[in-house]
């Protein structure tokens, strides 16, 4: 149905798939023509990549597919996730020096691998609980397959179930003070049964044959630009409390989350 913004958003779709393409063909021209000058970045793994059992490589329009759910469900998300956590560790300061006390005795070099990476246990919890708090997709929308029956409830095929992971991060059945920003929850803890061990409990990338395809890839990218950060700079936050969530698709904040920035002496 026509609907206000839908031939924008045609065009919008259109000219990225134009642009991503035009990308393709450069960077084929330029592997043909001098190889060792090409970066070794996604679209290069994109365009080398074969079947294992196949052969087959991807045709453009599924590179461009790829291309543009990186684009389009990569950035975002992971800016939302790190612009929550900014604000969190400004409120919380004690927490904020441990984390830069645990960056500063791990990450030896500009550029770390995932073995230093690996070793930031409480930065990585501060980020998951962040996620927890306010989870970047606040809901996730499934499609009846079959019908069947729920808490005597008829869900017929076809009827359309809301999941709100946002609810399910802050449930008093699930999570002990859920109000609180607590890493430590993350913790391991042996003999006791956690939510966040609970694959349906905590969500922030979904669950199911449909889970996120770049859960692994997002989490480490934004682990790694939070302590990158974190390593040379002080965030403070400018607003007395933080803003409420706003849903648009996404979980963003209703107002801007305004920060002092400050270079760590």
């Amino acid at each position: 149905m026509p609907h206000p913004g839908k031939a924008r958003g045609r065009a919008a779709a259109q000219a990225l798939r134009a642009e991503a393409l035009t990308q393709i063909g450069m960077r084929r021209k330029l592997l043909d023509s001098h190889p060792a000058d090409a970066p070794d970045d996604l679209l290069a793994r994109l365009l080398s990549a074969r079947d294992p059992e196949t052969g087959r490589q991807m045709h453009d329009s599924e590179i461009v597919d790829n291309l543009l759910t990186f684009l389009t469900a990569g950035h975002e998300t992971t800016a939302l996730a790190l612009a929550w956590t900014f604000d969190r560790l400004g409120r919380h300061p004690e927490i904020l020096r441990a984390v830069q006390q645990e960056i500063d005795s791990t990450l030896t070099d500009d550029a770390p691998g995932m073995e230093q990476l690996d070793k930031l246990e409480l930065t990585r919890n501060v980020l998951r609980e962040s996620m927890r708090l306010t989870p970047p997709a606040p809901i996730i929308i499934r499609e009846v397959k079959e019908a069947f029956t729920l808490d005597s409830v008829t869900l017929e095929k076809g009827t359309r179930l809301v999941v709100p992971i946002y609810a399910l991060h802050r449930h008093r059945a699930l999570w002990d003070a859920p109000e609180v920003f607590d890493p430590a929850r993350f913790l391991p803890q042996e003999g006791k049964d956690r939510p966040q061990d609970d694959r349906y409990a905590y969500m922030p990338f979904g669950a199911g044959p449909r889970v996120c395809i770049g859960a692994r890839f997002a989490e480490t990218e934004a682990l790694l630009v939070l302590a990158m950060t974190l390593k040379e700079l002080t965030l403070t936050p400018e607003l007395r409390v933080t803003p409420p969530g706003k849903m648009e698709i996404t979980l963003r904040p209703a107002k801007p989350l305004l920060m002092s920035v400050k270079t760590r002496q």
